[in-house]
């Protein structure tokens, strides 16, 4: 009997079995495999825990804010006494207008800074104008951002005070009375804030071709900026931006104003563009669709579809006066 004959024999006497090393080692790298899979999925389910168990902090989940705010150049305070006393003057439309004195975002604002406050904004006015060059036979665009400051730069306010004589609505004229008596060298920070109104309205969000253009909500807001800073450059200027809306269309139907475009963007469109025209024009911007009043929270802080109610209002003052109570500060460019 030769070698292999006898080991042959040999196994056959222990069993018959015989150890095949390459399937030794197929078995294990499946056992591994199996194992991955299994722990991969566990993974991917995660761990069931009762809601009394944690408590999770919304906050964390927050969107980032398009906030930019932007200190004072100690250039633009030169030869300037401060007397001592803030004055804020308010520009904008219902945010500040459907509630004057108490309880009003102006009267707010005034409590928590304990500044002198002036609100100067006309119910369902819009940032943009109707007309790119005055229209006689549309009064309205007089109540609105860029003439509403063209009025304090001249120092003019006849032809407002008449067309607001003609309306129905008290507001208007309560509004162009505290015009008149506002001191614009006194004022240190302008306040301004729209609501969703040039979105409703389907104002065309810009013009590409040319961003100085009134009738369009960013060129509106690039070109009367720029008129506040040159004729008063002592003067902090902070925009705030509309807060989460809905729009509701002719039949009554709401729709969600992140997601409904009526042509010219969603809301939250309109929000990056005023934040990008804000910015160009060195300006504070504040976001209040992201930061104040949003889709999670608004049903608790508005009354309709985009009028703040009373706890809206306390919000959004709460929001602008932490910022002027803590960030008003002042840098040399020099």
């Amino acid at each position: 009997m030769n070698n292999e004959q006898s080991t042959a024999a040999e196994n056959e006497k222990k069993g018959g079995f015989k150890i095949n090393f390459h399937i030794v080692i197929i078995v294990a790298i499946l056992l591994i495999a199996v194992f991955s899979v299994y722990r991969l999925m566990r993974w991917n389910q995660g761990t069931t825990v009762e809601e009394s168990e944690v408590e999770v902090d919304p906050s964390a989940f927050d969107v980032e804010t398009l906030d930019m705010i932007i200190p004072m150049d100690a250039s633009r305070l030169e030869g300037r006494e401060d007397d001592g006393e803030t004055t804020i003057l308010c520009i904008g439309n219902n945010a500040f207008a459907d509630k004057r004195g108490e309880g009003g975002l102006a009267s707010l604002i005034a409590e928590k800074t304990d500044a002198t406050v002036y609100d100067c904004a006309f119910p369902d006015s819009s940032v943009a104008c109707k007309y790119p060059i005055y229209n006689p036979e549309y009064t309205r665009d007089h109540f609105n951002f860029y003439y509403v400051i063209e009025c304090f730069r001249n120092n003019e306010f006849t032809a407002i005070n008449s067309i607001a004589g003609d309306e129905p609505d008290p507001r208007y004229q309560e509004a162009v009375d505290v015009m008149k008596t506002v001191d614009m060298e006194a004022v240190d920070v302008m306040i301004v804030m729209y609501d969703s109104t040039d979105y409703n309205q389907e104002t065309p969000s810009d013009n590409p071709d040319s961003p100085y253009d009134v009738t369009a909500f960013t060129g509106a807001i690039r070109a009367t900026l720029n008129n506040i800073k040159t004729t008063w450059p002592h003067i902090r200027v902070f925009v705030m931006s509309p807060t989460y809306a809905q729009y509701k269309d002719a039949d009554g139907n709401l729709y969600n104003g992140t997601l409904k475009d009526l042509g010219n963007g969603t809301l939250n469109h309109y929000l990056v563009k005023e934040a990008e025209a804000v910015m160009d024009s060195g300006v504070s911007f504040v976001d209040n669709y992201y930061g104040t009043i949003n889709e999670d929270n608004f049903e608790e802080y508005l009354e309709d579809h985009y009028h703040l109610n009373d706890k809206g209002r306390e919000k959004v003052a709460d929001r602008i006066a932490e910022i002027i109570n803590t960030r008003m500060g002042v840098v040399s460019s020099k």
